[in-house]
């Protein structure tokens, strides 16, 4: 079985690439590290008691630049 190189991978492949191969974790990491470099990620800290009212928000204005219709 080959080496994986998920450097090279774009986001969408890196999901895909774990989306079709849920069982293997450093696959679910590569794209989690992706996900958060490119931004698009949004984290509850589930020690900080405002954290779900930053990630509501957060959705909302990523929903507000994306309307649908």
């Amino acid at each position: 079985m080959s080496q994986i190189d998920y450097a090279f991978m774009t986001l969408d492949e890196a999901k895909r690439y774990f989306l079709e191969n849920r069982q293997n974790q450093e696959a679910f990491y590569a794209y989690m590290d992706k996900l958060e470099q490119s931004g698009r990620a949004i984290v509850i800290d589930p020690t900080d008691p405002e954290s779900e009212a930053k990630a509501i928000s957060a959705i909302q204005q990523k929903l507000d630049l994306h309307p649908q219709g």
